[in-house]
């Protein structure tokens, strides 16, 4: 899941500029995460994400810095499960209605059959300006819901690396560099 999860965000672009938008997280998420082995939340509004940023290392992650300065605010949700079946399409529902509407598109849909996953990425657009992105993902045993308020480009997000929740294995296609294999002896 993560890496199709990952690979899909860099498909998102966007430009300077926006108004929040605030997506609600459904009551019936709270009564899942009762039921759920492991829960995460995270809610950082611009103020806590300017407080947060203060920790990021100076001279490594300026950039990280400058990309956190546009948002608005991250907030996630996960819930795992130890079994499947434990929430429905209809626990996700209202979340997706929310993402209906002429400013909200669905650019990624990813229906894996082999693992039950079901992925959507939403971008809101007003005018030509990206203001936030909004990423469903559902397996048998995980729901995850992630909202990045505000503008976000894909070589982003690998300077957010490490930080915010953002996985340190992610890395944008631009400053992934490849190392030169080693030429191989051949034996005669």
């Amino acid at each position: 899941m993560k890496r199709i999860f990952w690979c899909a965000i860099f498909l998102a672009a966007s430009v300077l500029g926006s108004p929040a938008q605030t997506i609600k997280v459904p009551e019936s998420w709270d009564k899942l995460a009762a039921k759920a082995d492991e829960v995460v939340k995270v809610t950082l509004d611009k103020k806590m994400l300017q407080f947060a940023s203060r920790f990021m290392d100076n001279e490594d992650d300026a950039e990280g810095k400058r990309i956190v300065s546009k948002l608005n605010g991250v907030y996630v949700r996960s819930l795992q499960f130890t079994k499947p079946g434990e929430f429905t399409d209809a626990d996700v529902a209202p979340i997706r209605a929310q993402l209906q509407g002429p400013e909200w598109s669905r650019i990624v849909q990813v229906d894996s059959r082999s693992d039950s996953e079901h992925v959507e990425i939403f971008i809101h657009m007003v005018g030509n300006q990206n203001m936030g992105m909004v990423i469903l993902s559902q397996e048998p045993k995980e729901l995850v819901l992630v909202h990045l308020d505000g503008p976000i480009n894909p070589e982003d997000l690998d300077d957010l690396s490490g930080n915010f929740g953002v996985p340190k294995s992610v890395h944008s296609p631009k400053k992934t560099a490849t190392q030169p294999k080693p030429p191989t002896e051949v034996k005669k």
